[in-house]
Order: structure tokens, then C-alpha cells, then sequence
């Protein structure tokens, strides 16, 4: 008798796993903790932001930069560690939508691997992620210097659209080598629509017709992860 595939559940981030995005919250917040004069800066974040929603530049060059003006230019693992616990703590469980709570504790019972994948900063995306008791994670990895600081620059592509879709891959690749895993994922966002197409089962996280018009032009389905019975309804779909 061969043994069953291996199972995994993919989460993103921001507006699914958590109701609000947390990268220019965790500066805001970061800052206010450690530095409170570095909130006079924020006039320039703000500006960083116009720049990058008006396309002048990308998430790679944005976030480095964000994080350098409002964490400064490296963190010590030991600030970094204490930093990323304490958001963890602020944000779990207060933003967790009772649908994802409920579709996290299924996916568990149901002997599912927990992975996060975000494109969110690693080294708070992995507190929460450990907050949240998930298996692994995969993000935006940053750069450190020989003393193991982290800095602002990221180490590699932002884990985003088809660059986050190759890292879990990759990680599919490792954990789950013959190529038989049952994957779901659930986003909030069409820009995992390729971390979808690894899915055999994949849910579009939000509420109103918007959403149940793009998940049905895609095949997916809709869990609206507000409501508690988020996950017995993307069970019985």
C-alpha cells in the first residue's frame, strides 16, 4: 500500500492570513517603539510611496528603501528577533479573520502543511508565522552583512506574483519531491494567480460580487474570510 501525498496549504500574507498589510505598518510601528523622531520622516515615506505607486520604481528598489529611512540601515538579529516578536504578539490573534482561523485549524486537522508565503519581509513574516503555528515560510529574504545584521536590500527578487509562485515551487520541490502533493491556497489577490496554478484547490480570500466575478473567470473559489464558516464552506466546495 503506497503512502498518501503529501498535503499542503498555502497562505498569503496580507489580507488573508491578517485583515491589514503589515509592511508600512510594522515601519510605523517599529519606529514609534524604538525611535519615535523617526515619525517626522514620515512626509518622505509618504513620498517613497507616491514614487513607487506612480511606477517611477519597483517593490525592490521601494522596500529597501522604506525600511532604511524608518529602521535604519541594518538591524542586529537580536533587535530584529525582538522587534519581529512583539508585532507578532500585537497582531496575533486581533487581526486574524475568523475564516482564516477557521480554515488554518482545518487545514491542520486535516493533516495539511502549513506554509506561508508572502512577500512581506522575512524576518517578521516568520514571527507571525510562527505565532500562527504554520509548518514554514517563504518571503522576502533581506540581506546581512558578515555579523549576520540584517539590512535594508533585499537578497534576490521581492517574493511576489510569478517570483513568489517559483519559491514555493521550489520549496514544493524539496518538501514533496515526487511531484504528488495536494496544495490548496487562498489569496486575497490575482497577482498569486500563478501560486494558484500549483493548487489543486485554490480560494480567492474577499467579499462581494468583485471577487466572485474574477475567482469564477479564473475557476477558482471564494471563501470570504470574515465570516467563521469560511471553513466548512471552502471545505464542502
Amino acid at each position: 500500500m503506497t503512502d498518501p501525498a503529501p498535503r499542503v496549504a498555502i497562505y498569503d500574507l496580507d489580507r488573508t492570513v491578517l485583515r491589514k498589510p503589515t509592511f508600512t505598518l510594522f515601519l510605523l510601528w517599529a519606529a514609534a517603539r524604538e525611535a519615535p523622531w523617526r515619525l517626522l520622516l514620515v512626509p518622505l515615506l509618504a513620498a517613497l510611496m507616491i514614487g513607487y505607486a506612480l511606477r517611477l520604481y519597483g517593490r525592490d528598489r521601494f522596500k529597501p528603501a522604506a525600511i532604511r529611512l524608518m529602521l535604519g540601515p541594518h538591524l542586529t538579529p537580536a533587535r530584529a528577533a525582538g522587534l519581529a516578536a512583539k508585532f507578532a504578539s500585537w497582531r496575533v490573534p486581533r487581526d486574524v479573520p475568523p475564516g482564516a482561523q477557521a480554515c488554518i485549524a482545518r487545514d491542520r486537522a486535516e493533516g495539511y502543511r502549513l506554509l506561508m508565503a508572502t512577500a512581506a519581509p522575512e524576518f517578521y513574516a516568520g514571527a507571525i508565522a510562527d505565532a500562527l503555528g504554520f509548518d514554514a515560510i517563504v518571503a522576502s529574504r533581506h540581506q546581512r552583512d558578515p555579523d549576520g545584521n540584517w539590512l535594508p536590500g533585499l537578497d534576490g527578487p521581492n517574493c511576489y506574483g510569478a517570483e513568489k509562485a517559483r519559491r514555493v515551487a521550489e520549496w514544493l520541490a524539496a518538501h514533496a519531491p515526487d511531484g504528488a502533493a495536494h496544495i490548496r491556497a487562498y489569496s486575497d489577490h490575482v497577482s498569486d494567480a500563478p501560486t494558484f496554478a500549483l493548487a489543486d484547490q485554490a480560494w480567492l480570500v474577499g467579499r462581494g460580487k468583485k471577487f466572485v466575478r474574477l475567482a469564477a473567470q479564473h475557476g477558482w473559489q471564494v471563501a470570504d474570510f470574515e465570516e467563521a464558516t469560511a471553513g466548512a464552506a471552502a471545505k464542502v466546495q
